[in-house]
């Protein structure tokens, strides 16, 4: 017996629907589910704006009828075998109908881009009478699935409609138009805004070539093993050379690593930059996905010591498989991805011999030093750019400063600032300005203070003996 055969959907109005199995009987003419030919994709949870955008192109010209399907848990995937269930009491898992929902999802542009939580197409077209469910889910603890499933009679138009449709998805993938070329990373709140943040699409402020401050010998380092790289990849695949590369950028905290590399993401042409966290790591599959993707692109991960030390210093073979991931994913890529990475860290001597040593893992250390006397004035006259800072002003804060690091000589600089606006004097800096603050951060402060701006360190620290909760 037909399930569907004691109402006459055909002829129910569509107002009076309430739930999906009667919207679907209705659609296809009171057909079983075991009529009709279903099939289904899934996709990584931040394609959807790209999944909803080629939706919409593809489907618009049959003037389809959208409806919005009440998903009750969004750990219980919405199929169609799911939506043409019909039960009832307390345990029913019959799915209603409900207003269409969007959210909006940031993309790096202008506007949102505004994305569908779930839906349902009901399409007709002469011989084609089909359905489209879009819908979204959770699997595991942490990761979010987009499917696509498309239901249809079993007849040559509507499998040539499911093929059409799902190369469409594919494609629009594959060109993943809405994030190529920007900086990323993923995440799984949300933030003030509301919007949801599986992916996050960072606007850094462009960092242009006189604003890095840097030895000469350092900048050449970088545009012959990033920029000049990335120029002649078309050469080296003639020529059958490996187009991906690793870099270590490493030197004293507060030196201008994570500078550098926002002037790398910056000025690389057509490259989109992926954000690693050293907490982030267990996600590097999902980074490396999108690095696929996305190529050309340029893998950060800052504090990678974080990850990379040494072996006997591990608390735990997770750690140990962290790293594993990372150094396999960095030597088992094809030669022809176009992968940069970009590792920093503030303790060489902590990496783990094979991420630092080994062939086809880093390819060039390229060390940030302190500055010397010269970037020091250089970096001076960059934070101080709309302030009056006297020759002799500047001498002496280059000479006291040796050893310190860019955070430093910023700070030195706002506080400078500071003190001609308590003088009313709006950025005329003294001498007396400069002695007050080179005291403050040189003497007065001690060497917790000088390092947490990256200063030079002291001669002797306290030794501190942690055992259980007290400390010696």
């Amino acid at each position: 017996m037909n399930q569907f055969t004691d109402i006459d959907h055909k002829n129910l109005d569509p107002v009076r629907q309430q739930f999906a199995w009667e919207a679907l009987a209705a659609h296809f003419d009171d057909r079983s589910p075991e009529d009709l030919t279903s099939s289904q994709r899934q996709f990584p949870h931040h394609t959807r704006p790209e999944l909803q955008q080629t939706l919409s192109r593809l489907l618009t010209p049959f003037a389809p009828r959208l409806l919005g399907l009440n998903q009750v848990h969004e750990r219980f995937p919405l199929t169609i075998s799911s939506l043409f269930v019909q039960s009832t009491g307390p345990m029913s898992t019959t799915v209603s109908l409900a207003p269409v929902k969007y959210r909006n999802v940031d993309v790096g542009e202008e506007t949102p881009v505004a994305v569908l939580d779930n839906g349902l197409w009901l399409i007709t077209d002469g011989e084609l009478r089909a359905a489209v469910l879009f819908e979204q889910h959770m699997e595991g603890m942490n990761t979010s699935i987009a499917s696509v499933e498309i239901v249809s009679l079993p007849n040559a138009r509507g499998l040539a409609f499911g093929s059409e449709v799902y190369a469409g998805l594919e494609q629009a993938i594959r060109e993943s138009r809405l994030y190529r070329g920007k900086v990323l990373s993923l995440e799984v709140t949300e933030d003030y805004s509301g919007q949801p943040r599986s992916i996050v699409v960072h606007r850094l402020p462009a960092v242009e070539r006189q604003d890095v401050i840097l030895s000469p010998q350092t900048m050449e380092l970088l545009d012959r093993n990033i920029f000049e790289f990335a120029r002649t990849r078309e050469g080296l695949k003639i020529l059958r050379q490996s187009l991906q590369k690793g870099v270590l950028l490493y030197g004293p905290p507060g030196t201008g690593k994570t500078h550098t590399i926002k002037y790398l993401a910056s000025n690389l042409p057509a490259h989109t930059t992926l954000l690693i966290s050293a907490n982030q790591v267990g996600q590097l599959d999902n980074y490396m996905l999108l690095a696929r993707l996305l190529q050309p692109s340029m893998v950060v991960i800052e504090d990678v010591d974080l990850i990379g030390r040494h072996r006997t210093e591990m608390r735990s073979p997770k750690e140990e498989s962290l790293l594993n991931r990372l150094l396999n994913e960095m030597d088992g890529l094809h030669q022809d991805a176009e992968i940069l990475f970009a590792l920093t860290t503030n303790r060489p001597e902590e990496i783990e011999e094979a991420l630092a040593a080994r062939p086809g893992r880093v390819d060039q250390a390229i060390e940030i030093p302190a500055p010397d006397a010269d970037c020091r004035a250089r970096l001076l006259r960059l934070y101080g750019s709309r302030m009056s800072i006297p020759t002799g002003v500047a001498a002496l804060a280059v000479e006291r400063t040796e050893g310190v690091g860019a955070a430093f000589i910023k700070e030195l600089v706002r506080r400078l600032a500071q003190q001609s606006i308590a003088r009313k004097a709006q950025g005329e800096v003294s001498m007396e300005d400069a002695e007050n603050a080179l005291q403050d951060m040189l003497v007065r402060s001690g060497y917790l203070s000088q390092a947490l701006l990256g200063g030079a360190p002291a001669r002797e620290k306290p030794q501190v003996r942690i055992v259980g909760d007290q400390c010696f």
